[in-house]
């Protein structure tokens, strides 16, 4: 099924599942993926989750790669791997997470429907 991941990777491009595919397949596996899984292939997925404390010592859910392939969205499997990352972060301490997302895209919408709010934007210019 780890193959698999490989298809999601190819189906949500700027998701970073290409960066974490090949760590996982190198065994540089840096926390829990959680996956969402129809008919043993994967679907969705969000991770690698893992707490470590800012920079005043809180326990902060780190952010993570998120996505659903196209075929799946709309039908809730991206609010439940998203809920369920927030439960592992709080069992394992985490008193917040950091969130990034495309404005505008998926996951933006999915987070502020949750009744999130941004605080902030993050410009880049191309080389």
């Amino acid at each position: 099924m780890q193959d698999t991941f490989a298809q999601l990777a190819d189906q949500v491009p700027g998701t970073g599942f290409g960066f974490l595919y090949r760590r996982w397949r190198a065994g540089r596996v840096d926390g829990p993926i959680l996956t969402a899984i129809d008919n043993g292939t994967i679907f969705g997925a969000i991770g690698p989750l893992a707490v470590l404390p800012d920079r005043n010592g809180t326990p902060a859910l780190l952010p993570q790669y998120f996505g659903i392939a196209s075929s799946h969205r709309g039908l809730g499997h991206g609010r439940a791997l998203w809920r369920a990352a927030m439960t592992w972060g709080a069992r394992h301490g985490a008193r917040y997470q950091v969130l990034q997302a495309a404005t505008g895209g998926p996951s933006e919408r999915l987070f502020c429907s949750e009744g999130l709010i941004t605080l902030g934007f993050t410009c880049t210019v191309a080389a």
